[in-house]
């Protein structure tokens, strides 16, 4: 399912984008906050249907083309992703951060995202919230890790785990790339 949460936080960038509207734009005629349209598009957060519904309505597109492509494919008991067929995923607006997304999975209700995160020297990206659980695995460097007030200095082999509701952001203080396994349990939103 969360590979078709990522189609369609990339189809409602796409009309958005396509229509050359800003997310206050869309916020204000929507009455949703701009945060969470931003969290729907970057895929952080799962919308309602009624959120859908208002979204589509704003962009004057019908759901059905929102959803498009969505579902084809029914998801086996288990996940094989080899390693040539990860794919680079954007979000926000930022420099020097390179997702590759792992799996992306719903299995039991639970809603399970995980990427290779790859975060150069001196990268730069606004503080970020997201509707669920994150669990932080340093796999290579050094980062300082804004946790809401909280500044925290993480190495090679540590391991962060918080309420991603806590506005956050990675930055990486060296002259190395550090490389972060991140994985997301994602709750949806009503």
């Amino acid at each position: 399912m969360r590979q078709n949460l990522i189609k369609l936080g990339s189809s409602i960038k796409s009309f958005r984008k396509e229509q050359n509207l800003t997310l206050a734009t869309l916020s204000a005629t929507t009455g949703l906050t701009a945060g969470l349209l931003s969290r729907i598009e970057n895929f952080r957060t799962i919308p309602s249907l009624p959120v859908l519904l208002k979204i589509a309505e704003a962009l004057k597109v019908s759901p059905s083309e929102l959803l498009s492509g969505i579902g084809e494919t029914a998801s086996p008991e288990w996940t094989l992703v080899r390693k040539n067929d990860r794919t680079a995923v954007e979000r926000e607006n930022n420099k020097g951060f390179m997702y590759e997304m792992l799996l992306d999975r719903e299995s039991a209700g639970c809603n399970l995202q995980s990427l290779i995160l790859n975060i150069e020297p001196g990268a730069t990206r606004e503080k970020v919230k997201t509707d669920g659980d994150q669990f932080i695995f340093i796999l290579k460097g050094n980062i300082v890790f804004y946790l809401g007030e909280e500044k925290i200095n993480l190495s090679e082999g540590d391991i962060l785990f918080f309420d991603g509701n806590i506005e956050h952001v990675p930055e990486n203080p060296g002259d190395e790339t550090a490389v972060l396994l991140a994985v997301y349990l994602l709750k949806e939103v009503k």
